[in-house]
């Protein structure tokens, strides 16, 4: 059971320790639940139990978000990146424009599926303007593997 004082108290330190240097632009509400969950089982006595970190990330967002962590990450300014927004007819063209970069070496064998969604990826990225609306490179990974692997 994890004591909740001290979860508090931890997550209390790292946005202390972040202090007036840091811009909170670049601070994501994921990095703090990671730096606090490693202050909190610094603070544990040898015979408890370690928490999850999802337990830790839970506590920033989502569903069971705590509502004292999320007004102290108000509070510093912290806020979860904006998702970008996906053109589907645009996705489709840079994959295909991709398959079409690689296809002599798929016919050969030596393309894999993680080179495809690289080079869409560079093709879409190059071709829009706009930084801040960028997807990560594991957005475009996702689209071909897993569960939201986009058929």
């Amino acid at each position: 059971m994890l004591n909740h004082q001290k979860v508090l108290a931890a997550f209390r330190e790292v946005l202390s320790a972040f202090g007036e240097g840091t811009d909170p632009a670049l601070i994501r509400p994921r990095a703090v639940a990671i730096r606090a969950h490693q202050i909190y089982c610094e603070g544990l006595q040898s015979g408890e139990k370690r928490p999850a970190l999802v337990t830790f990330r839970k506590y920033v967002g989502g569903k069971s978000a705590n509502s004292e962590v999320v007004a102290m990450l108000q509070g510093a300014l912290i806020r979860p990146a904006t998702r970008a927004r996906l053109d589907r007819n645009r996705l489709r063209e840079v994959f295909q424009e991709a398959v079409r970069r690689l296809e002599s070496r798929l016919l050969k064998g030596q393309a894999r599926p993680v080179q495809i969604a690289r080079r869409a990826y560079e093709i879409y990225v190059n071709e829009s303007g706009d930084s801040a609306s960028q997807p990560s490179h594991h957005t475009f990974e996702r689209l071909i593997y897993g569960k939201a692997a986009d058929p």
